[in-house]
């Protein structure tokens, strides 16, 4: 807030607290707290007033709930300032900044906590964020929604930066301190496990040895009591480290050399989720890999099943393991080695330690040198047909000292492609993505079995098929009613919030945290260029348009993005584009949203895709423009195309991408930009999507009020006018739009877009039936281009006028006017002028009984269009070509021209009009 406003902070960590300008105001009214605090955790984005009725009221929303809501926000901005609380359609805002709310300053600083490269650094900035916490969140706050939504996922966020403090704690020496403080967590905490790890860990380096192994006994009992199942993997291999430290030789003098204990089968594959289903293609690709039956002494078989987070690496590996373990007679090792996760990725000694220890081997046999334990490893598996399942690995250097000699399996879990344990160590790789449709449907009704059909479909889609969304969807979805469920879509369809709904209970099925451990992976450039990809309004983009939000170089980026791809963070579609999964992008966006550098990054998109499309309509439609671009933004470098059908190419990739670009730059307040990207691609839309052109083209006349320069809004004006005119039942809405152009026009003297505007009112009354009117309109216009020398316009006018002359039984004027039109159209080389008016000129040939001019007319016509690549003109030229073919008899020529032509309007979707209706192609053809 600038100028004069109050600053407003609200404290939801611990109690409720609203300070204005640093004395605190008083909020005695529960239902005004809780809107506040709602309002408050939406990160600045309107709030629906539906959901605020869900959120403030639970399931009994007042009857009047919108008049109810204005009036709990007249009282807040009573009390806090009229700026405070902003009104958007059926929503509301808060315009604090992020530092102004505790709970958002919390999670930004844990997030730039986690990127700081200097380990002292972090803990710092770490131990202040979590200085925020005053007491239990949201203890003043009376709604359901707070301790059933919100809180879960803050306090784990909370609990993983405690762990997180600790975990640098002791890699700083720092651990008799920490005993009080981690008994005491685990105490508010019992069944949380890293708590447990890490109050064992240090009960062992503080010298309390026996003690760290009766706490684990403690802790065993109490999961089996509470959940009826064993520790985790991570607590139980910690276990074992401390089992095989313990075991120490017998020093008597009658024992004899130490020795080994006996040789031990291990089985340590975690339990198999009886839940998990489908992926039987890649189930059968893994299970071509292993050897035959009767092969002696085969090699050991690599298979590194690697994929995006939450796509069910882990419980793919562990299904197949289960399946092909009494193969490997001789035992199966696990060992998370947690590349991606809150904490740092586990050292390879202390992997090493770890398979060995689980191999039998005593503490004192193992050496320290990393070299000499990967030998022993392959020592001691020499000769044995085990199975070790390497899960969560950070990158193939992380695997490689673990690899054991011949004759195992080994199955590797990653987030990263493993390119080089592909290549130098004959790896298998199997890449998991979405799950199919039916797969996807099947795992949300094994989960919840009575959500209706249609609810399960729309929800798969929802989660795009990720195999961890579906099961923490479904797990939501069960035990709901069918309007529960579909206010649960509802959320999953609002985009700004759609990751809070992925929250399983904690970090191991939270898709936040998930993604976060593959961010905190990024190093430098690469993060950053993560971060500005959540700025892109769409999950495929090609290169250089991400070069320009980046700032970089176009091969500096691509060198990028391939990082990111070997990391299943993006996928390479080829032909220099990217695409990003929708959930992996809504991590994205929350990320770009705290971005300093946000507005640059915007302004540098907006910039090159205005630049971009408009040098691509220059070679498109050779129509040219009347605006001067500004400069490009510093740092970027707009495409440049070798000729039209290189333009017409980057349009259809682009299409979809610059209609959702302008809808950013509306929506982020960027007036003049969308005002310029809506002109250098309406060109494109006119002959393709008229339904999106028209509603790009109100976003654009929108942004022109807002502009001090009035010639914008009459561009504007005049193709609005042109798109209704494409309807004949809008030719009046179309001349409302010319009148007002004309008007703006004439009072900035400016003459010649005033005559272009007279033009296509002329063409508009034309069409109303307004022969003599339009023209009179045209004479007016041709007049004015003739005194100012507009070539262009002078053609425009012509073809214009031969038309007229045309449906007025005027024939010779007709063919007159278009002769010269297309006379000036080939001097300033306007192809598709061109095309058109030869098309008007065949028909009036066909007019005059001059059949064989006018098939010419015709032909060169349908070739022009189809250079330019304009399919809906060329689709209108095969309908008129097959009217004259009609007319000389040859029918079978001329039911060839409508079936292509029905085939374009088909491929464009072409709307019915004038002069193009799929139905009368369609009864055409049926004609005998």
């Amino acid at each position: 807030m600038g100028g004069g406003a109050r600053q407003v902070e609200v404290r939801l960590l611990g109690p409720f607290g609203v300070f204005v300008d640093g004395t605190e105001a008083r909020v005695s009214a529960p239902r005004l707290r809780d809107l506040l605090g709602v309002l408050a955790l939406s990160t600045g984005e309107p709030v629906p007033i539906e959901a605020i009725g869900h959120r403030v009221w639970s399931e009994q929303p007042p009857d009047r709930l919108r008049p109810t809501v204005q009036t709990c926000v007249s009282r807040l901005r009573t009390l806090l300032g009229p700026e405070v609380i902003r009104a958007h359609p059926e929503a509301y805002a808060l315009t604090l900044p992020r530092e102004n709310i505790d709970v958002l300053r919390f999670t930004d600083e844990l997030e730039r906590a986690h990127r700081l490269p200097v380990p002292a650094d972090e803990r710092k900035a770490t131990a202040a964020a979590l200085d925020l916490w005053t007491g239990t969140p949201f203890s003043d706050l009376t709604a359901d929604w707070f301790t059933t939504a919100a809180l879960p996922g803050l306090v784990e966020r909370y609990l993983a930066a405690r762990e997180r403090r600790i975990d640098l704690d002791i890699a700083g020496g720092v651990l008799e301190p920490l005993l009080v403080e981690v008994r005491d967590l685990t105490a508010q905490y019992p069944l949380r496990e890293p708590l447990w790890e890490r109050l064992i860990r240090l009960l062992d380096l503080t010298g309390r040895h026996a003690e760290a192994l009766a706490c684990y006994d403690d802790v065993r009992r109490l999961i089996a009591d509470e959940l009826g199942v064993d520790p985790g993997a991570e607590l139980r291999a910690l276990y074992a480290e401390l089992l095989a430290a313990d075991a120490q030789p017998d020093s008597t003098p009658d024992s004899g050399p130490a020795t080994d204990p006996p040789v031990v089968v291990p089985r340590q594959l975690p339990a198999e989720n009886s839940r998990v289903t489908g992926r039987e293609d890649e189930l059968k690709e893994l299970n071509e890999l292993l050897p035959a039956p009767d092969e002696k002494d085969p090699a050991t078989v690599i298979a590194a099943i690697c994929g995006i987070g939450g796509a069910g690496k882990t419980s793919l590996a562990i299904r197949w393991a289960h399946r092909v373990r009494h193969l490997f007679p001789d035992g199966d090792l696990y060992l998370n080695l947690r590349g991606f996760g809150p904490g740092d990725a586990m050292p390879t000694t202390a992997a090493l330690r770890l398979l060995l220890g689980g191999l039998g081997l005593r503490a004192e046999r193992i050496p320290s040198d990393e070299a000499a334990q990967s030998a022993l490893l392959r020592s001691t598996l020499h000769g044995r047909r085990m199975l070790l399942l390497l899960d969560n690995a950070r990158d193939a250097e992380q695997i490689r000292p673990l690899l054991p000699a011949r004759g195992c399996l080994v199955i590797a879990t990653s987030r990263d492609r493993l390119r080089s344990l592909v290549v130098r160590d004959g790896a298998h790789r199997i890449t998991l993505g979405e799950l199919p449709p039916v797969e996807s449907e099947r795992l949300i009704r094994s989960i919840a079995p009575d959500t209706q059909t249609d609810h399960v479909s729309e929800l798969a889609r929802s989660c795009r098929h990720l195999p961890l969304a579906l099961a923490i969807i479904a797990e939501h979805a069960t035990g709901r009613t069918p309007q529960q469920v579909a206010e649960l879509l509802a959320q999953l369809h609002a985009e700004q919030s759609v990751l809070d709904t992925f929250d399983g209970g904690d970090e191991a099925t939270d898709l936040r945290a998930i993604f976060s451990w593959s961010h905190r992976a990024l190093q430098g450039a690469t993060a950053r260029l993560y971060e500005h990809l959540g700025l892109l309004p769409v999950s495929d983009f090609a290169v250089p348009a991400v070069a320009a939000l980046l700032g970089a170089t176009v091969t500096d980026t691509r060198r990028l993005l391939a990082r990111l791809a070997d990391l299943h963070l993006v996928e390479d579609l080829g032909n220099g584009r990217f695409e990003m999964h929708d959930l992996v992008r809504a991590h994205a966006a929350e990320l770009g949203r705290l971005r300093p550098d946000r507005a640059e990054a915007l302004e540098r998109l907006f910039s090159w895709y205005t630049h971009t499309g408009y040098n691509a309509r220059l070679l498109r439609d050779d129509r040219g423009s009347d605006r001067k671009l500004p400069p490009p933004a510093a740092g970027i470098t707009p495409q440049q195309f070798p000729d039209a059908a290189a333009a017409v190419q980057w349009y259809n990739d682009e299409r979809q991408t610059l209609a959702a670009v302008i809808r950013l730059a509306h929506a982020t307040g960027h007036d003049r930009h969308t005002y310029e990207l809506v002109e250098s691609c309406e060109g494109d839309l006119s002959g393709r999507d008229l339904d999106l052109l028209t509603e790009l083209l109100l976003l654009a006349q929108d942004s022109c009020t807002r502009l001090d320069d009035p010639l914008p809004e009459a561009f504007i004006n005049n193709t609005l006018g042109l798109r209704y005119m494409d309807q004949r039942d809008d030719c009046e809405r179309a001349i409302v739009h010319f009148e007002r152009s004309v008007e703006i026009f004439r009072a900035a003297g400016l003459d010649l877009q005033a005559s272009r505007g007279l033009g296509n009112l002329s063409v508009s009354h034309d069409m109303l039936g307004r022969t003599d009117q339009a023209i009179d309109l045209a004479h007016q216009a041709l007049a004015i281009k003739r005194r100012l020398g507009d070539e262009r316009g002078q053609a425009n006018t012509l073809g214009n006028m031969a038309a007229m002359y045309h449906a007025a039984g005027r024939l010779d004027e007709a063919a007159e006017a278009a002769g010269e039109a297309i006379r000036y159209y080939r001097t300033i080389q306007s192809h598709r002028g061109e095309g058109s008016v030869l098309d008007t000129l065949a028909g009036i040939e066909r007019s005059r009984g001059r059949y064989d001019e006018a098939l010419s007319c015709h032909l060169e016509s349908v070739r022009l269009h189809r250079d330019l690549g304009f399919p809906w003109g060329e689709a209108v030229v095969l309908t008129n070509l097959g009217h004259t073919y009609r007319a000389v008899g040859r029918i079978a020529e001329a039911k060839a021209a409508w079936q292509e032509a029905l085939i374009i309007c088909d491929r464009i979707h072409a709307p019915r009009s004038e002069d193009l209706d799929r139905e009368q192609l369609v009864a055409l053809l049926s004609q005998d």
